[in-house]
C-alpha cells in the first residue's frame, strides 16, 4: 500500500515543471512492472531489480520488527488507505525499507531516512 502510495504521490508531484525527473527502482521482473505501472503510472519510467542490486548499493535494508508492523505504521496505513491505496500481492522481499534518494549526475544530493515502513516524505523539497 506504501509503494502504491509513494507512486501515486510522485505522480502528482512530477506534475510540477520544476520536479526532477523520476525513476522506479522495483523487485519484481519486468512483467510484473509493466503490469504494476500500467495501473498506477503508465508513463512512468522503471528498472526492474529482483536481485536488489540497487537497493544494496543505495544502502536500503531490511527493516526491524517495529518498522514494518509498529504503532506508527499501522497510522500511516490508514493515511495511504484514506487516499485510497490498499495492500495488494507482495512482490520480491516485504521486508526491505523504501528508498528516495535526489541524485544529480553520480552523486546522491538528497534522501530520505525512512523511520518505517509508511513513513512519506515531502516530496516538495524536491520541487526546489
Amino acid at each position: 500500500m506504501f509503494c502504491r502510495e509513494t507512486v501515486q504521490d510522485l505522480r502528482g508531484a512530477s506534475e510540477d515543471p520544476t520536479f526532477p525527473s523520476v525513476l522506479f527502482f522495483f523487485q519484481g521482473s519486468p512483467e510484473e512492472g509493466a503490469a504494476f505501472f500500467e495501473r498506477f503510472w503508465p508513463e512512468a519510467r522503471a528498472v526492474s531489480d529482483p536481485e536488489k542490486l540497487f537497493y544494496d548499493a543505495f544502502g536500503i535494508g531490511r527493516g526491524r520488527l517495529g518498522q514494518l508492523l509498529g504503532p506508527r505504521v499501522i497510522a500511516a496505513g490508514l493515511r495511504a488507505a484514506f487516499k485510497g491505496n490498499w495492500i495488494g500481492r507482495p512482490v520480491g522481499d516485504p521486508r526491505v525499507m523504501p528508498g528516495v534518494l535526489l541524485v544529480e549526475n553520480d552523486c546522491v544530493i538528497w534522501h530520505h531516512d525512512f523511520e518505517h515502513a509508511g513513513d512519506h516524505p515531502d516530496f516538495k523539497v524536491l520541487a526546489s
